[in-house]
């Protein structure tokens, strides 16, 4: 029976996950999304028939692709999909379009997932500069951020111009304090934080963060704080971090699952070059051992396939002391897998508390609404890890639970101390 397994060989070249920078826990974006004050008046208003169309548009294509309903239903007790007539109730009192995108995005909030959310103008301008850097790699996004009615209702030359401006200076200056590194006792015990791994820190933060690895490389212990890092890019800790600690090959395996929606894909297509036909039936599920794989694996989805993330050093330091990685609840999305990584693997000691979760998985799905432009995201596919665990539901915990609050005074902060207390003792 063939099985497919996905080999990524991560060193210089490639990531498959690009997230998002704020989490579930502080929701930065779900409540920048229902903003009124931020979308350009178009030229006429939608009427409700075509708001409750965009609504079942959407509404279908939820029913059909989203990974995360019946986690939802487990975790938050709410049944998104049961709760439609009070959502359309909702809809057919909305007076303007900014009041019904309001009432659009809060409905999508209640499937609780950090991925799920309609894009604010903010985002939308980042999102297409951050996809127009590849073009042709990311042409489906792009489809959907440049719809001609999403245009319409989004862009701005001067929105476009600003973010334009702020990549170019990402890219020339230094790390604006997205990197912190300390000496906690000299020659023993180093700090490295990092507060956030978007995109355009990938490249810019390399040249810091590779200098401080190389300079402690014969200490004891290393401390790596990702703690409130909501995550970004994969590339981050792929490209920066693991392939210079690392002194042979290191991988981890796990799963991605699939609806089976037409809709997801295509997204699928242009990211793995795959179409669901040549993915493996879930059914072949029943020849891996998944003692902890949730229920509807088996019921409400379609496709999967193996995953094997395998990073090779590159500029290795030659480090082969002790690694902690520190995280908390707002670990979340390409963070959130550097934690399900560094704990499978044997990377590092995870300290802290569990984590926001939703690491597993590729670029979340765009959607543009046909009627109104407005656009939504969602994960595609459901992340598992090795022994079927649901990450997004599950999350990663800590090999040792601690209070993760940061202190400005590490005297107070107890997962640095634990691991000062671990590496004296």
């Amino acid at each position: 029976m063939r099985r497919l397994k996905l080999l990524i060989i991560i060193t210089f070249v490639m990531s498959i996950i690009i997230g998002c920078t704020e989490n579930e826990n502080n929701k930065k974006i779900d409540i920048e999304a229902t903003k009124q004050e931020e979308f350009v008046n178009v030229n006429q208003e939608l009427s409700i028939k075509e708001k409750l169309e965009d609504f079942e548009y959407m509404y279908k294509i939820i029913s059909e692709n989203h990974p995360y309903l019946e986690v939802n239903k487990r975790v938050s007790g709410i049944d998104w999909l049961a709760n439609k007539e009070k959502y359309i109730e909702k809809i057919k009192f909305t007076k303007d379009d900014n009041e019904y995108f309001k009432v659009m995005a809060e409905s999508l909030q209640e499937i609780k997932n950090g991925h799920t959310n309609f894009l604010n103008r903010n985002y939308y301008h980042r999102s297409l500069l951050m996809y127009e850097s590849n073009a042709k790699a990311n042409s489906i996004w792009l489809k959907q951020l440049n719809n001609p009615k999403t245009r319409e209702r989004y862009y701005d030359v001067k929105l476009y111009k600003k973010y334009s401006l702020q990549k170019t200076n990402h890219n020339k200056n230094k790390s604006e304090n997205n990197v912190t590194t300390k000496i906690i006792e000299k020659s023993k015990i180093a700090y490295l934080g990092i507060k956030t791994f978007t995109y355009h820190n990938v490249y810019k933060d390399k040249t810091e963060v590779q200098k401080f690895l190389k300079s402690i490389k014969d200490y004891q212990a290393l401390i790596i704080d990702i703690r409130g890092n909501g995550g970004g890019d994969t590339r981050y800790w792929t490209k920066n971090i693991v392939p210079l600690l690392i002194n042979r090959p290191t991988e981890c395996t796990g799963y991605i699952a699939y609806r089976g929606g037409n809709f997801g894909e295509q997204f699928i297509k242009q990211k793995l070059g795959l179409s669901y036909n040549e993915l493996n039936k879930i059914s072949d599920f029943t020849n891996e051992k998944l003692p902890k794989a949730p229920k509807e694996l088996f019921n409400d989805f379609k496709y999967y396939y193996g995953l094997t993330i395998r990073i090779e050093p590159k500029n290795s330091v030659g480090f082969n002391g002790k690694i902690y990685l520190l995280i908390d609840s707002n670990v979340f999305s390409s963070s959130d897998f550097f934690a399900v990584f560094a704990k499978s693997t044997g990377f590092a000691t995870l300290i802290g508390q569990k984590t926001g979760g939703d690491g597993i998985g590729t670029d979340p799905i765009l959607c543009s609404l046909p009627n109104s432009g407005y656009i939504f995201r969602f994960p595609n596919g459901m992340g598992l890890t090795q022994d079927g665990t649901c990450n997004a539901e599950e999350k990663t915990s800590p090999h040792i639970e601690v209070d993760s609050k940061k202190t400005n005074d590490i005297k107070y902060d107890k997962a640095i101390q634990t691991v000062i207390r671990l590496e004296t003792e």
